[in-house]
């Protein structure tokens, strides 16, 4: 049976945990498999994370029983195709605008009858233990999430619009690329963009979906590696040559 723990833990109500990393590495997701973490996740749009490598960690993931998930480069066929195919239960995807893209995102994610997914690679058919290949589709399909950013004005504009695609369960933001499409670039956390998440969430709540990071929360690799750090220098009396 394929499992996505993160499904598991929302469907009792509780918030799924897990470590997320740009650059991959098979020790942080065992290390975070062994803490009991339910998930990790990568960050494919802005690090070289390629099929291969995201293969190899999904098949490391599965090993230690933990959910991999991932943010892709893009939204194109190809890319959401592959990137599933390697092994990934949950992908977000970024800067989704328009009701016409979400629908194509369900299209290329899921199998029939809820989608139109290519079939399929010897990867996903190694997670089959019994059954034909309509229960393998099956499985997939319930264990799968696939996550839009709301990350553009236009994308605000048209968010009803998306929300009324079927197989758009949950939605995420993204502030500093939202703060850049209102003319606030550098200004992520400025009231404005704030106000619109907001607004957004009350939108996406209402439509009987869920914001992605009601249900998740993770540590990232990089920034607790960075507090640690930060805390050992000031404990002896030195101070952290990088901020942000």
């Amino acid at each position: 049976m394929i499992e996505n723990k993160i499904l598991e833990r929302i469907s009792k109500g509780e918030k799924a945990l897990g470590m997320g990393m740009s650059h991959p590495s098979e020790e942080l997701v065992e290390l975070a498999a062994r803490m009991g973490l339910d998930f990790v996740n990568f960050d494919g749009q802005h690090s070289p994370i390629t099929p291969e490598v995201a293969e190899r960690m999904c098949r490391v993931a599965e090993g230690f029983g933990v959910t991999p998930t991932m943010r892709i480069p893009d939204d194109r066929e190809s890319t959401i195709l592959s990137y599933l195919d390697r092994g990934m239960r949950q992908i977000t995807v970024p800067d989704i605008q328009s009701k016409s893209q979400a629908e194509a995102l369900v299209r290329h994610a899921y199998f029939a009858p809820k989608g139109l997914r290519s079939s399929t690679s010897a990867r996903v058919v190694m997670n089959q233990r019994d059954g034909d290949r309509k229960q393998l589709f099956d499985e997939v399909n319930a264990n799968t999430i696939v996550v839009p950013q709301i990350e553009s004005v236009m994308a605000l504009e048209n968010l009803d619009e998306i929300l009324s695609v079927d197989g758009i369960d949950y939605l995420s933001g993204g502030a500093e690329d939202m703060a850049q499409s209102m003319g606030l670039p550098g200004q992520h956390t400025d009231p404005r963009v704030q106000d619109a998440y907001e607004t957004a969430k009350e939108k996406v709540r209402a439509a009987g979906k869920g914001w992605f990071g009601d249900h998740t929360e993770d540590v990232h690799a990089v920034w607790a590696v960075k507090d640690a750090a930060e805390a050992l220098l000031a404990k002896h009396g030195r101070e952290s040559k990088f901020s942000l």
